[in-house]
């Protein structure tokens, strides 16, 4: 129960503290792109991209929860590299779900927000004649973004869902290739392909 607790408060102070840290990067970045953006295009395809982090690390999060880790200790079995990291994952597969899903979801989600709102006054300086229907502007714009965001991440959840494993798969590969530019170890210790503590999350 100690040990739980442990992980328990460990978890939620490097969610809180990587939530902050995502959270102020990417407000003061997005912030300095909307000021520099020469255009309302520019803007809008800022916020487009921010729509698509979202929708992208949602699939994430719904893949490691519906993965199982049979195949990728086959593939961590024949030395396939990112083998190891989608084992990693499938494993952590609550608190890749709590990053991807909650933290990365939520900061993307509010800065989608905001950029929409940011957006919205742009257009009413550049066509001061809207400026008398500035409210169904801005209910327009906020309801364009909503949409856009549902539908990719229902579509999203079906890909996830669907080909889970291969999304994992993708996503270990990626994650290996940035241990191995930058030396960093993301995902634990070197290990072969197998058990942990006799059990797998998933073998079916």
């Amino acid at each position: 129960m100690a040990v739980r607790k442990r992980k328990s408060w460990k978890h939620l102070v490097i969610v809180f503290i990587g939530s902050f840290i995502i959270a102020a990067i990417v407000g003061i970045g997005s912030e300095l792109l909307m000021r520099r953006a020469s255009s309302l295009w520019v803007a809008a395809l800022f916020l487009l991209a921010v729509i698509g982090v979202h929708i992208i690390f949602d699939i994430v999060g719904i893949a490691a929860t519906a993965a199982n880790e049979a195949p990728h200790h086959a593939r961590a079995a024949n030395r396939i590299r990112g083998a190891r990291q989608s084992v990693y994952l499938v494993r952590h597969a609550d608190f890749v779900a709590n990053i991807a899903n909650d933290v990365v979801g939520d900061v993307t989600g509010t800065l989608s927000g905001v950029m929409a709102a940011a957006i919205v006054i742009d257009i009413i300086r550049y066509y001061p004649a809207l400026e008398t229907k500035e409210i169904w502007v801005t209910t327009l714009i906020l309801a364009l973004v909503a949409s856009i965001t549902i539908t990719g991440k229902a579509v999203g959840k079906t890909f996830a869902i669907q080909d889970a494993n291969k999304v994992i798969a993708w996503v270990g590969n990626i994650i290996a290739a940035v241990e191995q530019i930058t030396g960093w170890n993301l995902t634990g210790p070197k290990k072969r392909g197998g058990k942990k503590n006799g059990t797998t999350r998933k073998n079916s």
